[in-house]
């Protein structure tokens, strides 16, 4: 199966649930202490393929408000590096595992201290573009983060590690997904339970991580 046929298994169990079943999962998140529901697609997909391990560094790109850093911290015992354009909204359990960066993945500048950072044992990026409504508009916005967060993670990943990144379905994350499958040992693409039924995200997933030879 491919991974446009993967997305649309995914898309069919998602979409028979109604948005007020689908905020479960916001107020789950909210009683459990974390700012937003996303962190419940982290954990199945960790549940699933198992791409960070336990107390490893990780790369959170994408970062904000901060679920997915505050749950590799909490149940992973994860160093953490987090970089967004916007404001966290955490308070990490223990401040020495955590560094907060204000970056954008797209510029050099940060791609850099990204790197002095690492290495890390996995790459994660629940990054998305502004929407704009159009589809078309917004998978190739989607598109070119996720290219750029491929492009970092070769650069500061180490052998064996994991990588997760959010794409918009629109056909061209086929192609980050092939190349995924080159530089990993396993990759596929995956669209969990508490992502919303009327959602076109999905998660390209990489376990394995191959260092090229220089």
């Amino acid at each position: 199966m491919d991974a446009s046929e993967r997305c649309e298994v995914g898309r069919k169990r998602g979409g028979g649930r109604s948005r007020g079943e689908a905020d479960h999962y916001t107020r789950q998140a909210r009683r459990a202490g974390y700012p937003a529901r996303s962190v419940y697609k982290l954990e199945e997909i960790q549940r699933r393929f198992h791409p960070i391990g336990r107390g490893g560094r990780v790369l959170d790109l994408g970062a904000a408000p901060g679920s997915w850093s505050l749950y590799c911290l909490r149940e992973l015992g994860s160093t953490v590096v987090a970089v967004d354009l916007q404001p966290l909204e955490l308070t990490p359990p223990d401040p020495a595992r955590f560094t907060g960066l204000r970056g954008d993945v797209l510029t050099p500048e940060t791609r850099r201290e990204i790197v002095s950072h690492g290495p890390y044992n996995a790459v994660l990026s629940d990054a998305a573009p502004s929407t704009t409504g159009n589809r078309i508009v917004d998978a190739a916005r989607s598109f070119e983060l996720a290219r750029a967060v491929l492009d970092v993670a070769p650069e500061c990943l180490d052998p064996g590690g994991g990588c997760v990144i959010k794409v918009f379905q629109g056909g061209d994350e086929t192609e980050i997904l092939s190349e995924m499958k080159r530089g990993f040992r396993e990759a596929r693409g995956f669209k969990p339970r508490a992502s919303r039924g009327e959602s076109f995200e999905m998660f390209l997933v990489g376990v394995g991580f191959i260092q090229k030879s220089a």
